[in-house]
């Protein structure tokens, strides 16, 4: 899975495991990790992954409901 999500001053990539920034710098974090906190606040993420870590939630759940939308409507099919 990879979610591009495009600012005004940042752009941020989630591929597989990893949660890329650039912001004028390079800032990475572990995917578990920026879920973790915008789920409740527990994680050890960098301070610029803290402002987006609800839009990063919100478009990975968006991208596996999809994911599993698709694959049961590949499933009836098959069926």
């Amino acid at each position: 899975m990879k979610v591009r999500l495009a600012y005004p001053d940042k752009l941020v990539i989630v591929e597989e495991d990893r949660v890329i920034m650039f912001n004028g710098k390079l800032i990475e974090g572990e995917l578990n990790e920026v879920l973790s906190y915008a789920e409740g606040g527990q994680g050890v993420i960098p301070d610029e992954l803290k402002k987006v870590a609800v839009d990063i939630k919100r478009a990975v759940d968006v991208m596996r409901m999809q994911i599993g939308i698709r694959g049961r409507e590949v499933e009836m099919l098959v069926y």
